[in-house]
Order: C-alpha cells, then structure tokens, then sequence
C-alpha cells in the first residue's frame, strides 16, 4: 500500500492491475494434442523458435498464416482482428500457426503440428472421427470442465492440423456449440491443405 495525499492507504493499482493481466494471460492456455506443455515450463517463443533449423520433428509442409488469407478470411467472417502468428512446443511436439478472432467473437487457433492422429487418440480416447473430405479426422474436448473449447485434428503426412476453437459463453455467443465450430473450420480449411501434404 502506498500513502495518498491525505495520508490515507492506497493500492498500488498499477501492479495489482499487471499482475490480473498476468493471470489471465496465464489462464489462457489450451490443453492441445499428444505432447501438451507442462504447466511451469515454458514454451518455445517464437523468436527462439524461428531460429530452429527444420527438422523430422517440425511441420512446414502448410502455413496457415498464408494459405488464409485476407480474403479466405472475410469470407468466413474470421477476421475481426489480424491474424497473430504462435508457437509453442513441449515433449518433442511441435506446433506453429496463428490465432484468429471472429466477427462472432470467439477465437480459434490453426497449427501445423506433428502430432499424429494415433497420438491425439491415445491422449483423448473419447476423440470422434468427423468428416473434412477426403482427410481423416478427429475432434475432442481437452478440457471438458471448461466450456468453450474444442479441438479437431486433420491428418497430414508429417503429423497433423490442430484448430482449436475457444468460444466465451457470454449472452452473445452462448448459441454457439463449440465443436460445431471447430467442425466448421476444420471442413472450410481442409482443402486448403496441399496435395501429399
């Protein structure tokens, strides 16, 4: 506490206000596929991670960052804010891409990832097979006591394509069934992926 002008106690707003911004970032994480950071250790920055030569273990086969683009966005009303580029990895998985926001206000993630469809199985054995043409798929909740989320992984050669949907259940958004989103994209981006990919 500091003392006011009147000398009366105040708090210190400033960092109690960082430190709030601090916990939501932190509350912010996602349960994700086969390998899932382990809470304490922090994930690769992207800065570290761009330095990383390209390896068995790293995906580079689709960039979601520009297969979507601009207009791919619009179109599907994704684009209420910039895309903005994330990585993280953990257990020797990786994930690269961006997370979007849409104009119905919920966020989904999109990643290369080299987690495999069988490892995403072993993890989240209630993980449901969906359709996304001719790709295999699968969709699961990683967190189920936390509405709002939902994963779909859509197979590729080097592992798969994670789309993560995080739908707040406010008034606005409630009527939006989160693996019904997840589905939605998953089928909207599938063919986007290239051929052998």
């Amino acid at each position: 506490m500091n003392l006011g002008v009147s000398g009366t106690a105040t708090p210190r707003i400033g960092f109690a206000a960082a430190a709030a911004g601090l916990l939501l970032l932190a509350g912010c994480g996602e349960e994700k596929g086969a390998g899932t950071p382990t809470p304490g250790v922090s994930p690769t920055s992207s800065a570290a991670a761009a330095t990383t030569s390209t390896g068995s273990n790293q995906p580079t086969a689709f960039d979601p960052c520009t297969a979507l683009t601009p207009q791919f966005l619009g179109e599907h009303r994704w684009d209420a804010k910039p895309p903005e580029p994330k990585q993280d990895s953990a257990s020797g998985i990786v994930w690269k891409g961006c997370r979007y926001v849409a104009k119905a206000g919920y966020g989904f993630v999109i990643e290369t990832t080299n987690s495999t469809l069988p490892q995403v199985r072993d993890k989240f054995p209630a993980a449901v097979e969906v359709p996304t043409g001719t790709r295999k798929a699968v969709r699961y909740e990683a967190r189920p006591d936390v509405p709002g989320g939902c994963s779909v992984n859509i197979e590729m050669q080097s592992g798969s394509l994670y789309v993560l949907t995080n739908v707040p259940q406010t008034q606005a958004s409630k009527s939006l069934p989160a693996c019904d989103v997840a589905t939605e994209i998953a089928q909207a981006v599938a063919p986007l992926l290239p051929a052998g990919s």
